[in-house]
């Protein structure tokens, strides 16, 4: 929902998704629970768990339908049913703290793609950092290195893993006496152009959250993206939208529960329990 500009804001149980380095941040166990209906028929499932020590791990599942199978003697495909096509990966990963400011962190993931009964798979590491501004209270600059690895194999051929350096800053501050807190990304991946995000949230009487952000990786549409999410003790309901154009459009929801923190899980939002510490009072 906020056109994907997390690498600063990473510090939660999704952190290997960003950056790894978030894990360090956690103050309490968290589990996250997502499903994400794409354009064209594709559907997403992810899970992820963190806990205060600084460990994490998360499994994504992505399926991409069904397509009429067919051979070149028989285009039309009578008679010889489907194929299907899916991909999955899974990771684990550590972050610590380094003194008051500084947290670094790294991931291991697996990935296997499959397509019809034919499969290909790999592995890759990701490595990251946090440094929370001491000089400027409430922004967070965050820095990520993703998919490390060798070549993966699919049958004959062999490619390289899409290498990408992210890059993002966000910033948490009070907003006619609401907590608030904008981001902004960069990455580049491997052979592609650099991509931008930037995103923004407003939290509500301190249990619902309304965000807005654009990202310019999404060709097909406008780029803008919207979502909500509502917070009720230790639990956190998640929604997104994100157009596509002509493709369709994308619908994420998610669930999160947080249990074992040294605190009232009511105090601050989800996304907002380090800012206490940088002086954003909740």
């Amino acid at each position: 929902a906020m056109g994907g500009a997390y690498t600063a804001l990473a510090k939660d149980s999704n952190a290997l998704l960003y950056n790894p380095a978030g894990l360090g941040k956690l103050d309490s166990y968290e589990a996250t629970f997502m499903h994400d209906q794409h354009f064209t028929g594709a559907n997403q499932e992810y899970a992820a768990v963190a806990g205060p020590q600084g460990w994490g791990a998360d499994l994504i599942w992505l399926g991409y339908g069904n397509v009429p199978r067919t051979t070149i003697s028989n285009p039309d495909g009578a008679g010889l049913g489907s194929a299907s096509s899916h991909d999955m990966a899974g990771g684990v990963g550590y972050g610590r703290t380094l003194g008051e400011s500084l947290s670094l962190g790294a991931g291991f993931k697996f990935i296997r793609e499959t397509l019809d009964n034919v499969s290909g798979q790999g592995y890759g590491v990701d490595v990251g950092a946090l440094y929370d501004v001491p000089a400027a209270k409430g922004l967070t600059l965050g820095l990520a290195v993703q998919n490390m690895g060798p070549r993966v194999k699919f049958q004959s051929a062999h490619e390289n893993m899409p290498l990408n350096v992210r890059a993002g800053a966000g910033y948490a501050f009070r907003a006619l006496d609401q907590l608030a807190t904008l981001s902004v990304d960069m990455s580049k991946e491997r052979d592609t152009a650099v991509v931008a995000g930037a995103g923004g949230e407003v939290l509500i009487a301190k249990s619902m959250s309304l965000r807005l952000g654009f990202t310019s990786r999404n060709e097909a549409g406008i780029g803008i993206t919207a979502g909500a999410g509502f917070q009720v003790s230790n639990l956190m309901i998640d929604y997104a939208f994100a157009p596509y154009g002509s493709l369709g459009d994308a619908h994420r929801v998610s669930a999160s529960l947080r249990w074992g923190g040294s605190g009232d899980p009511g105090a601050t939002t989800w996304y907002y329990k380090g800012l206490t510490s940088q002086g954003i009072q909740a």
